[in-house]
């Protein structure tokens, strides 16, 4: 597995940990099953802290969360 970042490719090379985390919930309505507005609900992401490295091999700590809207590259850790 391998993602993007600023014009670099990085090659994953460990998973570190992954977790679930609730999203905003105010910004979007669900509605349920039936139709009809169930009110607020959370959504959802899941991060995968990863170590990956760069072509030249240089290492880095990354979290990259997917939801439903993509992939997204939270944090880089030195």
């Amino acid at each position: 597995m391998s993602f993007r970042w600023r014009g670099r490719r990085y090659e994953v090379r460990t998973v570190l940990a992954h977790w679930v985390e609730a999203t905003a919930w105010w910004g979007e309505q669900r509605s349920s099953s039936l139709g009809s507005s169930s009110g607020w609900a959370p959504s959802r992401r899941v991060i995968w802290r990863v170590e990956a490295v760069t072509r030249t091999g240089i290492p880095g700590a990354y979290d990259l969360a997917v939801s439903a809207e993509g992939w997204r590259l939270l944090q880089v850790m030195d």
